[in-house]
Formats: C-alpha cells, sequence, structure tokens
C-alpha cells in the first residue's frame, strides 16, 4: 500500500510538471531551382530552428557566389502547393553581411500565433528560405524549402523520463521486497 502511494505522488508530481520543450530544426541547401530567374549558380544551406516554449527561429545561413554584396533574406511561408510555388514574407533577416559569400545567424522572438503559424508552414512543406540580390536577382537568387529533418527533445525531457522510470523501479523493488 505505502508503495503505492510513492508511485502515485511521484507520478503526480511528474503530472504537474510543464510540458518538455520541443526544438524543431529544418535543413535545406539553397539554389535557383524554383526562383522567378532560375539562372544563378550561387549556393548555400539554411538551418532553422524552432523553440516551441520561447516561440523563437533561429535562423543559420551560409551562402557563396552571389550576382552582388547586398544581399536580402527572409522565410516566405505558406505556398499553395507543398514545395514549389511562391508565398509573401513570413521572417524578415536582413540585412546579410554585404558580401557575394558569407555566413548569417539570428535568432527572432515571434508571437505564439505568428510562431505556430510559421511553423506548420515549414512542417507541411509550405515555408522557403530565400536570399535576394539587387538587379537581375531582385526576385529572389537562391531558396530552399524547409523539410522536417529531425525533432530534438530538450535535456529536461530526459531527466524526467529517467526520474519517472525510477520512481516505478523503486515501487516495483519495494513491492517484491
Amino acid at each position: 500500500m505505502r508503495v503505492s502511494l510513492i508511485a502515485a505522488a511521484a507520478l503526480g508530481l511528474f503530472a504537474a510538471l510543464p510540458a518538455s520543450a520541443i526544438t524543431t530544426i529544418f535543413v535545406t541547401t539553397l539554389s535557383s531551382a524554383g526562383e522567378p530567374v532560375p539562372t544563378s549558380t550561387a549556393t548555400g544551406a539554411a538551418i532553422v530552428s524552432f523553440d516551441d516554449v520561447a516561440d523563437t527561429v533561429t535562423v543559420q545561413l551560409s551562402f557563396q557566389g552571389l550576382a552582388n554584396s547586398a544581399p536580402f533574406g527572409h522565410i516566405h511561408c505558406c505556398t499553395t502547393t507543398p514545395l514549389t510555388g511562391n508565398a509573401g514574407v513570413a521572417l524578415n533577416f536582413t540585412p546579410l553581411p554585404a558580401a557575394t559569400s558569407g555566413t548569417y545567424m539570428s535568432s527572432f522572438a515571434l508571437t505564439p500565433t505568428a510562431f505556430d503559424a510559421l511553423l506548420a508552414g515549414a512542417a507541411a512543406g509550405r515555408a522557403y528560405v530565400n536570399i535576394h540580390t539587387p538587379g537581375t536577382y531582385q526576385g529572389g537568387e537562391i531558396r530552399g524549402f524547409l523539410p522536417v529533418t529531425t525533432v530534438i527533445p530538450e535535456p529536461g525531457t530526459y531527466a524526467l523520463m529517467l526520474a519517472g522510470l525510477g520512481a516505478v523501479a523503486y515501487a516495483a523493488r519495494r513491492r517484491r521486497g
């Protein structure tokens, strides 16, 4: 009886803790495919991470060979058809470095509504990273859609799971003894 009360108290304590955070990470390559003028030889890569507790989006970019050294970029969302088409700007991350090649990283706090809409669009394959350059590529030089690559639980999730397993193991051991 006492073991059952301890297990119930432990489970009640763990159930009262807030839900664990999930960081959803999208990784994509950037090229001119799908752009209005698909002739650029520039390339790049993007990692976009969504933190569902802080409602933040972290963007990491690398790019090479842009047409000029005045790039600007954003995440566009949401296209009508997954992995194709055009959409309006959902997250603006300019200014990018004034260079034809470089890297960029920044985090953005969004409202819960904007965060949820952008994450849902990305998860559905209807959001894309776009780097534009003035002149020939004003409409977009390189882009990449954001397919989900992995979901990473916060470290606290593992601690909570281990504590719960420990409580169950303790209760089972006490029951046998």
